[in-house]
This record gives C-alpha cells, sequence and structure tokens, in this order.
C-alpha cells in the first residue's frame, strides 16, 4: 500500500500540473487507465482589499463506491487572508455548477465533520485558532492539499444521487458566511 504522504505529494504535484491547464469551470477529465477521474473548478475573485485571486480546486476520485470512500483535494489560488471550509454538500437548488453567478445560496446541508477522526470536512485558514486535525493552515499562493472522508448519505434520510446531487465545495468561512465568492463545486457521485 501506498503511504498517504505519497498519494498526497503526488496528487499535490498532479493537481499543479493539472490545474495550470485547466481550460473550463467544472470540467472533468475522462479516466485515464490506472488513474481514476479528476474533477475540477475554478474561477477568478476580487478580495476586499482589491487583489485578484485565481481560485482553482481540484479533486480525484470523483466517482465512489456506493459505501463511500476517501477523495483528495487540492486547491491553489486562494486569498490566504480569509479561511475557507471545505467540505461535501447538497448542491442548492439553482446552482448551476460551473456558473458563479448562480452561486447565491449558501451549500447545505453539508456531511458533518466535527470529529478529527472523521475527515469528513476541514477548515483552511492562516488563522490560529481551530480544531487539530479538521483546521489546516494555507500553503505558499494561498493553496492546499488534503483527504476528505465521504459517504453518500449526508444527512439522516437524504442520500446523494437519490435524493439530492452533491459536491465537494469550498465556501468562505464563519467568518463571511454570506459571501459567496469563494463557492466552488465539484460534483462526486456514488456507485450501485
Amino acid at each position: 500500500m501506498t503511504p498517504p504522504t505519497k498519494i498526497l505529494a503526488a496528487l499535490g504535484v498532479a493537481a499543479g500540473l493539472v490545474l495550470g491547464f485547466v481550460g473550463s469551470a467544472g470540467a472533468a477529465t475522462p479516466g485515464v487507465p490506472g488513474v481514476p477521474s479528476v474533477g475540477f473548478a475554478q474561477r477568478t475573485v476580487v478580495g476586499s482589499d482589491g487583489q485578484v485571486h485565481r481560485l482553482k480546486l481540484a479533486a480525484t476520485p470523483t466517482t465512489l463506491p456506493a459505501a463511500g470512500g476517501t477523495v483528495n483535494v487540492a486547491g491553489t489560488g486562494y486569498n490566504r487572508g480569509q479561511g475557507i471550509f471545505l467540505a461535501f454538500c447538497v448542491i442548492p437548488d439553482g446552482v448551476v455548477v460551473g456558473d458563479p453567478s448562480t452561486y447565491t445560496s449558501l451549500p447545505t446541508p453539508c456531511l458533518p465533520g466535527r470529529d478529527s477522526k472523521d475527515g469528513s470536512s476541514r477548515r483552511i485558514t492562516d488563522s490560529d485558532t481551530g480544531t487539530p486535525g479538521i483546521t489546516l493552515p494555507y500553503r505558499a499562493g494561498g493553496s492546499f492539499v488534503t483527504t476528505l472522508n465521504l459517504r453518500a448519505e449526508i444527512q439522516d434520510g437524504v442520500v446523494c444521487d437519490v435524493d439530492v446531487k452533491c459536491a465537494i465545495v469550498t465556501r468562505a468561512d464563519f467568518t463571511a458566511t454570506a459571501d459567496r465568492s469563494y463557492d466552488q463545486y465539484i460534483p462526486v457521485s456514488f456507485g450501485k
């Protein structure tokens, strides 16, 4: 079995290469033999300080077994002055993935992830506050590399691909909950 640090390092390198060549938001790369599918999202935002941030997000795999599994996630270009949540949430009604002009509602409900052992959500921030194992600092260039543990039942009685459509999302953290400019979506599906 490959150690998780090697997988994350490889994902970081691959995400860096892949993110540089992504041409459209929400695009998905067809599976290459031996390589799981990769989902992408990107958008450009202007921070409150007037700085331009080119947010790019990648995740692999984007199709999981019915029982769920672990997804590798990498991002770059985020505003280090604004913390974000990285989570697995229901895609709100009216949101068209890849069209940020439709990102007007808070992505919710999300897979709960309060326990650091759970691994179903992360907070990325340069703030010194947070829960160990859940809160991670940004890396250079507003980047991050981590994993999320996902399952199809996102809430009691609510199942992705059956009742709702779900995605790995980024959004501004609790310091700016109403700010939709950091919202990004990478849809995830589950096998039968």
